[in-house]
């Protein structure tokens, strides 16, 4: 497949728009006239911002591709990023070159381009967030940061809480604590070793550093993150921990706990095993009830015999609840269909971001483009009882959202309305009016 693109049918009234773009082509140059000439045709004004995602074929000639772009294009802004695989519409490109665009026309937004250069190993957690605050536009006008980074350069260890904690804070009448806007991103796959990443911004092209751009005033930007894992056993109180170690698990040591869990599961449930064990941490200790949205999904590394003591990628404290969870590719798919259940309750967005862990494409779900596919589609109007009992599969041209995205090395994106780095996910962006 060579190109493709998707669009909304409304026209340049003032309302918020988006056009994706996919090229296949090897020389970059005929990729980026490709992807613009389409966006130009279905795109009457020139785009407020352009997200460019690149597989890594065309990594050396990010800047070519910028400013092709900015030529055919005339955007006011632009940001891109190289990955191990990009995603337009229902299609995933996975193996070979693949240069996605998606162009946006953001009437009435405003628009704040960044870079995050050094964080000083000195300051703590609100220092940092202070900085970020001015640095990345955290205002009350905030609706969302996109966050863009390379993984052998950025100490995301630091900066994530940071971020998180710098977004304007309101209480509630009912004194809960909300923070305004939301940060969502992913870490470039491209490469595989410091320097062989690209970012791009406005121009400037870098190989390490973190960037992105914030999204002010009107327009409504909503959030998935679909960690993919379904709970299983009871949710247990970590009660003697040390660092990322978890040393008792109600009162027991922690590999005990967890291996009567796991014998406790049926066969099925066994053999999924092999993908993972994986453990849910509580965000919100405050809930009675703890369901789906309400564990941050964290990798168990292994278990000491001896000592008793699992370690997890996470830093971790007595106190806190956990449950495990398994992952595997039916619960995947059950996951993101779900969130978007929800997400059909509200207007058809104008258009989607997805950000998609690089182990969630066709070797874990036995097909091409699931995660592409569900979003793309997941506002289609249901089909009439006469188009039912026809044979065959009729083709709407017009249906679909515009889809845009890539493959990251790490996720980012909010649960319970704080911001964290995943794996193993899917992160969505939907871009809406304002209600």
């Amino acid at each position: 497949m060579e190109e493709q693109t998707n669009e909304q049918s409304m026209q340049d009234d003032g309302s918020i728009k988006l056009v994706t773009a996919l090229s296949t082509r090897e020389d970059p140059i005929d990729a980026a006239l490709q992807v613009a000439d389409r966006i130009k045709q279905q795109m009457e004004s020139a785009p407020s911002l352009l997200m460019v995602f690149a597989t890594i074929h065309h990594s050396r000639r990010m800047g070519m591709i910028a400013d092709t772009l900015r030529d055919r294009l005339g955007s006011e802004h632009m940001l891109g990023i190289t990955a191990s695989g990009v995603v337009s519409g229902s299609t995933e490109i996975e193996d070979g070159p693949g240069l996605s665009v998606i162009a946006c026309r953001f009437p009435g937004v405003g628009i704040k381009p960044f870079w995050i250069d050094h964080l000083s190993p000195r300051d703590s957690v609100e220092e940092r967030a202070a900085g970020l605050a001015d640095r990345i536009g955290a205002t009350q006008d905030m609706k969302a940061a996109f966050f863009f980074a390379d993984p052998f350069s950025v100490p995301l260890v630091k900066l994530i809480p940071a971020l998180s904690a710098s977004r304007v804070q309101v209480v509630s009448d009912s004194g809960r604590v909300d923070s305004i806007g939301t940060i969502i991103g992913g870490m470039a796959s491209a490469g595989t070793k410091a320097n062989t990443n690209t970012l791009l911004l406005d121009g400037e092209i870098r190989n390490s550093g973190a960037m992105g751009v914030t999204l002010s005033g009107n327009i409504q930007v909503d959030t998935i993150v679909s960690q993919g894992c379904r709970p299983i056993g009871q949710p247990m109180v970590i009660t003697k921990a040390r660092g990322n170690l978890i040393l008792e698990l109600a009162g027991a040591n922690a590999v005990d706990a967890i291996r009567g869990v796991v014998q406790g599961l049926n066969e099925n449930d066994k053999q999924l095993l092999g993908n993972g064990l994986v453990m849910g941490r509580v965000i919100n200790e405050s809930k009675s009830h703890f369901g789906r949205g309400d564990f941050l999904i964290r990798n168990i590394m292994g278990g000491d015999e001896t000592s008793g003591a699992v370690a997890v990628a996470d830093l971790i404290h007595a106190g806190q609840t956990i449950q495990l969870h398994l992952h595997d590719d039916q619960t995947a798919r059950e996951d993101l269909s779900l969130l978007l259940d929800g997400q059909r309750l509200y207007s058809k967005p104008a258009g989607a971001l997805l950000i998609s862990c690089t182990s969630r494409g066709s070797q874990f779900f036995g097909d091409h483009g699931h995660d592409a596919n569900a979003i793309h589609h997941a506002f289609d109007k249901a089909p009439d009882g006469a188009t039912l009992a026809k044979s065959g599969t009729e083709v709407d041209p017009n249906a679909g959202i515009p889809v845009s995205g890539f493959f990251a090395s790490g996720e980012i994106g909010p649960v319970d309305n704080q911001i964290f780095q995943h794996g193993h996910t899917a992160v969505v962006a939907l871009f809406r009016q304002p209600e």
